[in-house]
């Protein structure tokens, strides 16, 4: 116990100095933020690693193992869980294959089928820094491997921090994490083992289950003043509209839409549906998550994501009826 309390007390303080130190980093030039960031998307697509990362969510961590490996210009990467029930994830590509077999007419968006850790950077990266300032905030070592750790500071109170650590020799993102308003850790990826180039074994992207292909679309932006039901006026800048189903909910008589938004490294869904007079109106959270909900005629409007409590009520409040 006593050598618990120790490791806690020193992981603390390196944290409290590194967010000090984040606290006064200057931004990174447009230019400069631009070429760092793009170097670390192009790295997790355009160069060869294999490897074990964790995941870890509040109070739930799992482990992964990944291949990626490029041949002749194509991408081919596997991932697999290595806790529990076996699930596995390949793609050739822009061939996504799965296991267990998804149900019959599971749709991906290509947007996101590759944008998976350490693949996490969105393609519009000058977008991007309109909603965070990059900074340089110092070193570190990471699965052995020599790190620079940059921060994506938000230009508002909308969102929250982003911390990246980017391999120095090759660019590759090694270990990310989202923070909170009080600086606490809400998601964290990060490598335990990695291997950066070199020979990569070939056998390690053979799956070791009966995967199944899997329909991927190109979904398009959703222009907002042309919804056919709703009059939309965000006021949360950076944020767009990605995409919009429409179903009913599970033995249930009641139909739900859902609205996905992201700036580009963070999600926020609006669901609206028939008023629930059990559904309780109004802020509730827990932990990163906030939620809230409000009544639109006879419909309820939620909204929810990983992002501060303005960020969930501005969005739901932005809905009415045409």
């Amino acid at each position: 116990m006593q050598l618990y309390l120790i490791q806690r007390w020193l992981m603390l303080l390196v944290l409290g100095v590194l967010l000090s130190t984040a606290a006064h980093a200057a931004p990174l030039e447009r230019a400069e933020a631009v070429r760092v960031l793009s170097r670390a998307a192009s790295a997790a697509e355009m160069v060869s690693y294999t490897g074990n990362y964790v995941y870890q969510y509040g109070d739930s961590v799992a482990n992964y193992q990944i291949t990626h490996l490029v041949e002749d210009g194509l991408s081919v990467e596997r991932r697999v869980l290595l806790d529990g029930k076996p699930k596995e994830y390949l793609r050739s590509g822009d061939k996504i294959s799965m296991y267990p077999p998804q149900e019959h007419g599971f749709v991906l968006d290509r947007r996101y089928t590759s944008k998976l850790f350490p693949n996490q950077l969105p393609n519009d990266l000058e977008a991007l820094l309109h909603s965070y300032h990059l900074s340089k905030i110092g070193r570190d070592r990471v699965a052995g491997r020599d790190a620079i750790i940059y921060q994506l500071e938000p230009v508002d109170a909308y969102r929250y921090p982003q911390r990246l650590w980017v391999d120095a020799e090759s660019g590759l993102i090694l270990k990310s994490l989202m923070m909170g308003l009080r600086q606490e850790v809400v998601q964290q990826f990060s490598f335990a083992q990695v291997q950066v180039g070199g020979k990569i074994d070939r056998e390690l992207l053979k799956p070791a289950n009966p995967v199944r292909e899997v329909v991927v679309v190109d979904a398009e932006l959703i222009d907002l003043a042309k919804h056919p039901q709703f009059v939309i006026k965000p006021t949360v800048p950076g944020f767009k509209l990605v995409k919009q189903t429409t179903r009913n909910l599970p033995h249930k008589q009641r139909e739900v839409t859902h609205h996905l938004y992201s700036d580009g490294v963070v999600t926020l869904s609006v669901f609206i549906e028939p008023k629930n007079p059990k559904m309780p109106l109004g802020l509730a959270h827990q932990g990163p998550v906030h939620l809230y909900a409000r009544q639109m005629g006879n419909h309820l409007v939620s909204s929810l994501g990983e992002v501060p409590a303005a960020t969930v009520e501005s969005f739901a409040n932005a809905y009415s009826l045409r």
